[in-house]
């Protein structure tokens, strides 16, 4: 509560007006090399990106995101985007995973779905090639005192299913719900918490996109009261799953977050797309 007293505030006049809001300012990008590739699935892999730009990169809360920058056709290394310059082409959003400050490194995981720049760029990734990082943006504020959480969400949510469960107490509980293409998709997610994993198959063609997570929810019922729930996937599927949730569920609204991580026929949909409209 303010302790402000009103009457000794003046007001605006037309000779004072109220400042303005100063615009934000962007982080300078920061230049990135491959150091490590690892295959997580077939259709998953980790990268390790490390330079001594990523000096002062820290990640308050999970899922978070960054913006990475590809090479454009024909480049071997992308052109350094100037801090108030216009949006890079070949610029998409991804999770920080590990962020190992002391070698100045992160990991992010990349799925392989056959078509854009990045997963065409990360399906050949090697070692020494060059990247450019943005961010970190925000990310999730875990309630830690929740009874219980709920993550529900396609193969595109994966990294930040894990960076919310690494957060997660060991006297936390948690289930989580995954789409992916089908059964040699599913691996261990680690977590100090009580984890309860259903991993759920949709096949290859991406335009089924959250039918099999909508079914696989009805299935599973209603979550108990309190729980939290973090719903990342494809951007009309979680529109459809939130629906769900609140009005056939009886989920109280403010307990789901959506994020839709990406959009069938949009090549490169904004982070910023919550679900609420």
């Amino acid at each position: 509560m303010s302790t402000t007293n009103p009457a000794a505030t003046p007001a605006p006049t037309a000779a004072s007006p109220s400042p303005e809001a100063a615009p934000r300012k962007r982080r300078p990008p920061r230049r990135v090399q491959v150091t490590r590739v690892q295959t997580l699935s077939p259709l998953m892999r980790r990268i390790t990106l490390q330079g001594a730009e990523l000096e002062g990169f820290e990640v308050a809360d999970p899922a978070c995101y960054m913006k990475l920058i590809f090479p454009e056709p024909g480049q071997t290394e992308p052109d350094r985007p100037l801090p108030d310059g216009p949006r890079a082409k070949s610029m998409r959003t991804y999770t920080p995973l590990a962020v190992r400050a002391d070698v100045h490194e992160v990991d992010v995981d990349f799925v392989l779905h056959g078509d854009g720049p990045a997963s065409t760029w990360a399906a050949q990734a090697q070692p020494g090639q060059v990247l450019y990082l943005m961010g970190p943006g925000p990310g999730y504020k875990v309630a830690l005192d929740a009874p219980a959480h709920f993550l529900i969400g396609d193969d595109s949510a994966l990294p930040a299913f894990e960076t919310i469960l690494a957060a997660l107490p060991a006297t936390a509980q948690a289930r989580v719900l995954i789409e992916v293409v089908d059964a040699a998709e599913e691996r261990p997610l680690h977590s100090a918490a009580k984890v309860d994993a259903h991993w759920t198959a949709r096949g290859s063609d991406n335009t089924q996109a959250g039918q099999a997570l909508e079914a696989a929810l009805r299935k599973a019922g209603a979550p108990a009261p309190g729980t939290r729930i973090y719903l990342a996937c494809e951007a009309a599927a979680m529109r459809r799953i939130r629906k769900l949730l609140i009005e056939e569920l009886g989920v109280e609204r403010s307990l789901v977050v959506g994020r839709g991580y990406w959009k069938l026929g949009t090549v490169n949909h904004p982070d910023h797309d919550y679900g609420e409209d």
